[in-house]
């Protein structure tokens, strides 16, 4: 028997807690006004015991993906393999700044409104919904690329939520406990599927893939699927599955002279040998007779 296929599901904080409780009390209201409702509560609502203003933010920039869901904007990007996400999550951000660079040359500006500064800022904004096959919480993430090229991230995964910058993502690397190993996994995450997206084009498919469990999920029609790539893996078939082994490598952006007709390109850089021709270095039984130039 076919193993079933289901996916995670984005905002679930949103789509299955805050949003059919409200619902529930005012059944008349719309989408619209539930959203403003929301909005209006997390900017005026006196902080409770415990609550700190940062968490506040979090739901209001939450509460923004939400609206861009239910008005049919968010984009859904579905992994076809498990696998991709986790190779995602372990690429090095060897060329951050280069990505970064490419992604604000690539993307549409915004204006970002700051509530409580009262001020707003001009920023490429990428936003999108994650979904994840055999999980159950999906990923929504937003972030932000300013003029001075700093990146500053937004994420819901469940009932958690969090953010951080690029600027504070050094730190995380240095740490060993399991929060900020979390925190660089999905920062890597993010900016990894955005480059990944950018790098190979030709794996981006319109649509959701094959799903043979509906967990009623809320989807739009601004779906894509992504692909594993081979330049990336190399796919094996065990029986009727094909599992891809995921090469090493990181994201570059070309950005030296050298590369004339390449120039300004994003490109998966593979750190291993492949389809390459390999060499041994045999070691002298007598080196330790041999003196160094030092010893002479």
């Amino acid at each position: 028997m076919a193993k079933k296929i289901w996916y995670s599901s984005p905002l679930n904080l949103y789509w299955n807690e805050l949003y059919p409780t409200q619902k529930k009390i005012t059944p008349h209201l719309t989408d619209e006004q539930i959203y403003s409702g929301f909005k209006y509560t997390f900017i005026n609502k006196p902080l409770e015991e415990g609550e700190s203003s940062e968490n506040r933010e979090l739901l209001l920039t939450g509460l923004e993906m939400w609206k861009e869901d239910y008005t049919r904007e968010l984009l859904h990007i579905f992994f076809q393999e498990k696998q991709l996400k986790e190779f995602l999550e372990k690429i090095p951000l060897s060329d951050l700044s280069g990505i970064k660079t490419y992604l604000y040359q690539t993307g549409k500006n915004k204006k970002v409104i700051y509530i409580k500064a009262g001020s707003q800022k001009n920023c490429v904004v990428y936003s999108f919904g994650l979904h994840i096959p055999y999980e159950t919480d999906g990923y929504a993430f937003s972030f932000n690329i300013y003029e001075d090229k700093t990146l500053e991230l937004f994420f819901t995964h469940g009932k958690q939520q969090g953010g951080l910058t690029d600027k504070f993502y050094p730190d995380l690397l240095k740490e060993n406990d399991a929060k900020s190993i979390t925190l660089a996994k999905i920062f890597r995450l993010a900016i990894n599927t955005i480059a990944y997206m950018k790098c190979f084009p030709e794996c981006v498919v319109d649509g959701v893939p094959k799903i043979t469990i509906d967990r009623n999920e809320k989807r739009t029609e601004n779906n894509i699927t992504f692909e594993i790539s081979e330049k990336v893996a190399e796919l094996e078939t065990s029986g009727k599955s094909i599992i891809p082994h995921f090469r090493k490598g990181y994201f570059k952006l070309l950005s030296s002279d050298f590369y004339t007709h390449k120039k300004g390109q994003l490109i998966f850089v593979n750190e291993t040998m492949v389809k390459g021709k390999a060499k041994t270095v045999y070691t002298s039984d007598k080196i330790n007779s041999i003196k160094s130039f030092d010893e002479k």
